[in-house]
């Protein structure tokens, strides 16, 4: 089926809503399979700058369906807001939420406040889904109808009368009524996603698969408790956008040319030194620096963890990968590359020449012949091709191509 998953391959911030936003011209439908407003995807198109971080980035272009999947957990309020910033600069265009999605309530972020031990970004987004687990939820689909609506808040109120209370919902009409407003502005973009792409899918339409955070975040597969409340690996594309295995076909992992990641939890290949915290972090001036979009804190920051890129290629069935950031390398008289891990868990590095200026160079043939190595290195540690890659923040600076499985001719960035 013509289905394209873009995965995140790391600890997340590898620049997947860039790669979805070059690819995404010719979907029909981008589908946001699990988080929500604790991703943050960055996208510069000419000289706007977009911050998304429930939507998916195929709002960008006009063709697309943008889908929030039923394995979100969504924040009606932060939802509107950020539909209605959009809005403001350009048509959102046709906008599904999942009817299964379940929300972000008042008393989800006020119990996540601090981020706790793991240093979540404190949006609600663990409670959310632990509500789920719990069958206390509520969904998207349930704020139709008055008297299932009722029905959940009576359970959730039952069940966590503590916290609940502490956001003033005392009771069912106080939920109701703080309730009221959300239920009016979401009701047109309800709707049963699952059964709209799996439809679009039999017709061959063409589907993209979006994913928040990054492997090494998975619930199940990451780095256990340093991880999400959902499963960002391809795994969690089934259960969050409704669809089977068959849809996808081809898997995308997005790599950065060094490694981030945010919060607490192992981190092999960390840097620490300030020489070379400052060259792959930046101080914060430039929106592309190693900030968080969505919290501000600073990204701990390391060189290219091959053996932890393979784990990923192999948990996910990766086809394919695309390298960002490979300007931010540049200038650099060697740098590092992790193949392995010594007895102790320390990395274990080959060191490789750098590279000068590559902005704009659009034919990987033409990059300086160390980048070219350092590809090829990656290709054959992790046994995946690179498909595509990014010398800049901007949309016209990713190269290369990825083809739809449908389509005789690839699709061009």
């Amino acid at each position: 089926m013509p289905g394209i998953a873009v995965i995140g391959a790391q600890w997340g911030d590898e620049g997947k809503g860039k790669v979805v936003d070059a690819l995404a011209h010719d979907a029909d439908y981008v589908v946001r399979y699990a988080g929500g407003a604790n991703a943050g995807h960055t996208v510069a198109v000419d000289e706007e700058t977009f911050k998304l971080h429930h939507l998916p980035c195929g709002v960008l272009h006009d063709r697309p369906v943008s889908v929030l999947g039923a394995g979100m957990v969504v924040d009606p309020w932060a939802l509107i807001e950020e539909v209605d910033a959009f809005a403001a600069r350009r048509d959102p265009g046709t906008l599904l939420l999942s009817s299964e999605a379940h929300l972000v309530l008042p008393h989800h972020k006020k119990n996540d406040e601090g981020g706790g031990f793991v240093g979540t970004t404190g949006r609600g987004i663990g409670p959310a889904y632990s509500d789920k687990a719990r069958r206390l939820g509520v969904r998207a689909g349930d704020l139709l109808d008055d008297e299932v609506l009722r029905e959940r808040l009576e359970r959730l109120l039952r069940g966590k009368p503590n916290s609940t209370a502490r956001v003033g919902w005392t009771d069912v009409d106080a939920a109701l009524r703080a309730l009221e407003d959300v239920r009016v502005r979401l009701a047109p973009w309800i709707g049963d996603g699952g059964a709209r792409v799996r439809e679009a899918l039999a017709r061959g339409e063409r589907v993209m698969f979006e994913g928040g955070q990054g492997t090494m975040l998975d619930l199940a597969y990451g780095t256990y408790p340093y991880v999400t409340s959902s499963h960002p690996t391809v795994g969690g594309i089934l259960t969050g956008a409704g669809v089977s295995h068959r849809a996808l076909g081809r898997v995308v992992g997005v790599v950065k040319a060094f490694t981030t990641r945010v919060g607490h939890g192992p981190f092999p290949t960390e840097v620490h030194d300030d020489a070379t915290l400052a060259r792959l972090r930046g101080t914060g001036a430039n929106p592309w620096d190693e900030f968080g979009t969505t919290t501000g804190r600073a990204r701990r920051v390391g060189w290219l963890d091959l053996e932890q890129l393979r784990y990923a290629a192999e948990l996910n069935g990766l086809d394919a990968l695309v390298v960002t950031k490979l300007d931010v390398l540049s200038g650099l008289d060697e740098l590092k590359v992790g193949v392995g891990y010594a007895a102790d868990g320390s990395p274990v590095y080959e060191t490789l020449p750098g590279w000068g200026e590559v902005a704009g160079i659009s034919d990987r043939a033409a990059l300086p012949a160390p980048l070219i190595a350092y590809l090829e290195r990656i290709e054959a540690y992790v046994g995946v091709p690179v498909a595509m890659f990014s010398t800049s923040p901007q949309r016209r600076d990713t190269y290369g191509e990825v083809a739809w499985p449908d389509a005789p001719a690839a699709v061009a960035s």
